[in-house]
Order: C-alpha cells, then structure tokens, then sequence
C-alpha cells in the first residue's frame, strides 16, 4: 500500500480500518485450487452440451420464480401479500392498479408498466432433482454417442499431454483446423483450452478504504482555519432559531489537497516530508501544528493548521489497511489524532488511522 505519493493527495479519517489485512491461509488456498481443478470437467461437459444444443433444465426455489413479481408489487407500491404467492402477488398487483387508475393514474398497459399477468406466465417452469438428474444422464449418453464424437475428439486433443504449452496448442489448431468453414471448431477448441489451462482465482481480501465528505480532510472555518473533519463541501450547515430549520451558513469547508514539497523520503513503505498546500486555499502554504510556547498555552498546542513558514516534516507508517501519521517520527514526534472534529498531534495518544486518495489533476 505504502508508496511516496509524487502528486497531490487528499487525507480522510478512516477510523473503521481494520487492525491488519486479512489472508488465506495456506488450507484455505489449497481448497480453492483443489476446487477450481475439479470443477474443469463439469465446465468443459457444459460446453460440450452448449455446442450440441443440449439443454438440462435449472432448479429454482419458490422464492426465486416469484422475484419478479414481488419487485413488481414493491416498485409499484402494492401491498405485498403473506404468503408472497405469485397468483396472491398478481392479485395484489391489479388491485393496486384498479385503485390508481380510478385516481387518475394511467391504465393497464401504459409505457414502463409491465403486465403482471405476463411476468407470471414467464415465471421459470417447477423442475424437480429428478427431472435435472434424467436430463443430465439423456445429454451424456447423446454426447457419448456418435453426436457427440468430433467434440470429445477435440476435448481429447487439447487435453493430451503433447499440448505442453500455448505454442504447442496453436500448432494443433493450425494443423487440425485449417479449412475457413471449420472456425467454428477452432473457437471451440480454445474455449476448451481456456477452460484446461485456466487457474483458481484467489479472493482479493484487500481492505478497501471508502472516503465520504464527512471523513475528509477539510479547511474548517473558525480557530484560524484549523483542519479537520465532519464539514460540508458546499458550506456549514446550522440551526437557525428564528427559522426554526437547518440553514447554509455559508461558510465554505474546502478540501486540503497537499504534498511533499521538500525533504521526500521512503523506506520500507513508510515516507514523508514537509507537507505542502496545493489546492486553491492556502496554496503553498505549509502543514504543521501550533507549538506550546509556554505552559499556559498547553490548550492551543498541537492544532494542525496552514502556516506561511516551514514546520516540522511528517511521516506517514504504512499500517497496511491504514496510515499513522506523525508529526516528525515516532521517536521523536507525536501521532495525529482526530480531537473534537479538528487535527490535532497530541503526544502519547493512540494513533488515529487515516488513508489516502490521490490526485488526478496534479
């Protein structure tokens, strides 16, 4: 994940971020595989059956024959009967229609409003495991028959162990196929090769930040433009008394685009540097914190903000799903935390958890 970014990027507060990223283990994997090479001589039987026009009928639940219906009922605001049946559905339908067209809603038939009488008779047929089972035993025996022999002899071939790789397999088309009315058979046989040659595909477990306008990093009005989080992109929004509603304050909560300007470094995925402004608000202007100057000030300490001179740099460690960001380093610095809606380096605190988005324009 850790990389120095070389453009602009924009910083969102990601406190959901799991721990660590999450990982097969090497059970988990060998299962996959095991699977996946199973499951090649079903796939390359389907095939073969596609290409023969055979059909083996699917089984579906009662639940999945009257989905269409019960969307139907849902999207045109009928009362959804109990039991949902799809004749008790179809009822529910019409009269709903009935009662909208005597409103003045348009009648049966009308553009966008499909007969339900129709989607129940487009329904998938009842099948049952032994309907599927004797389908399935009727289509091997025709594919084992003489129907069904120029498909196995090339399933054979492109199986065999002479095909040791893609150049040798492109020797095979290229002898075997070589009239331009038998295309139809090299497209066959690279589905089939596709089908041998292809691998299990491992989930992708990445944590995947999702970045929404209340977690971004934003100029937020007041305390000397102060950053932080839970602004609004197009102006802060109160309560106003006298309205007695929510209104647009108007005041704008910018996004912070920003970069390494100077001092850029990286090691073992974590990097950093003296952090730059480089959007429109406050551009070129530098990212530090306020520092204590005396001890009454301790309050004021630690606020991040834009400021016109170069601060102190800043380190993001790579945590895998997230970034921990420290002013300067964790031997010598202090974490960024997220205090009250505002950025603030507070020392000895846990560590907030951030991510990042990277700019497209810069």
């Amino acid at each position: 994940m850790g990389y120095l970014r070389r453009t602009s990027f924009l910083i969102f507060h990601d406190p959901d971020a799991p721990g660590e990223e999450k990982t097969l283990d090497p059970k988990e994997i060998a299962e996959i595989r095991a699977a996946h090479e199973a499951g090649k001589k079903d796939r390359v039987d389907a095939l073969v059956r596609g290409r023969m026009g055979l059909y083996i009928p699917e089984v579906f639940t009662e639940a999945q024959r009257v989905e269409p219906l019960l969307e139907l009922a849902k999207k045109e605001g009928a009362a959804v009967p109990d039991p949902a049946t799809g004749e008790a559905l179809v009822t529910a339908v019409l009269e709903n229609r009935k009662r909208q067209q005597e409103q003045g809603w348009p009648v049966f038939g009308s553009a966008g409003r499909p007969d339900p009488a129709v989607l129940l008779e487009m329904r998938p047929p009842v099948v049952t495991e032994a309907e599927v089972k004797a389908a399935k035993e009727a289509a091997a025996a025709q594919v084992a028959g003489p129907d069904g022999a120029r498909w196995r002899e090339i399933v054979q071939a492109v199986q065999d162990e002479s095909i040791v790789d893609e150049n040798a397999f492109k020797e095979y088309t290229r002898t075997t196929f070589r009239r331009t009315e038998q295309q139809y058979l090299r497209e066959f046989a690279w589905a089939v090769y596709g089908i041998v040659t292809s691998r299990a595909e491992l989930p992708n477990l990445a944590y995947r930040p999702t970045r929404t306008s209340t977690t971004t990093v934003r100029f937020k009005a007041g305390s000397a433009n102060r950053l932080g989080i839970d602004g609004h992109g197009d102006g802060s929004l109160q309560w106003n008394a006298d309205k007695t509603q929510t209104v647009d304050s108007g005041e704008t909560t910018p996004t912070l685009w920003a970069k390494i300007a100077d001092g850029a470094w990286s090691k073992d995925g974590n990097w950093g540097g003296h952090l730059q402004v480089s959007c429109a608000t406050a551009k070129g202007q530098w990212i530090d914190a306020s520092k204590d100057k005396v001890s009454r000030d301790k309050a004021n300490d630690g606020w991040v903000r834009p400021q016109s001179e170069k601060g102190d740099p800043v380190t993001f460690y790579d945590m895998g799903p997230y970034y921990e960001i420290w002013q300067k380093d964790r031997a010598t610095g202090r974490p960024l935390v997220v205090q009250d809606g505002y950025l603030r380096f507070v020392a000895g605190a846990t560590p907030g958890k951030f991510n990042l988005e990277d700019s497209t324009w810069d």
